[in-house]
């Protein structure tokens, strides 16, 4: 399949909510109209899940990237910080009781 038959896909479904049912329809009705042999079929579908899969992944690291810039700007405070701290307070605990 060619990809701007890929693209329109994509555009219409959204790569992460491709699921094989839809790609299926998608593909049978491209069996309809001729522009792909039944034969093909499953292949076709089987071409259109791992791209969808590939643009899942490709979005999630891209999300990633910027969750983890967003937060690093944010300058909250990481979970060894958070540590740090506890075990300060600790100590001092200790030395008031003590």
């Amino acid at each position: 399949m060619d990809n701007l038959l890929y693209k329109a896909l994509m555009a219409g479904f959204g790569a992460l909510s491709l699921t094989r049912e839809k790609a299926e329809a998608f593909v049978d009705e491209l069996v309809k109209r001729g522009e792909v042999s039944k034969p093909e079929k499953m292949k076709v579908v089987d071409d259109l899940l791992k791209k969808a899969e590939q643009e899942e992944r490709q979005i999630l690291e891209k999300l990633g990237k910027v969750v983890t810039k967003a937060l690093q700007e944010m300058d909250l405070p990481t979970k060894e910080d958070l540590r740090r701290i506890e075990e300060k307070l600790d100590r001092i605990e200790k030395q008031l009781q003590g």
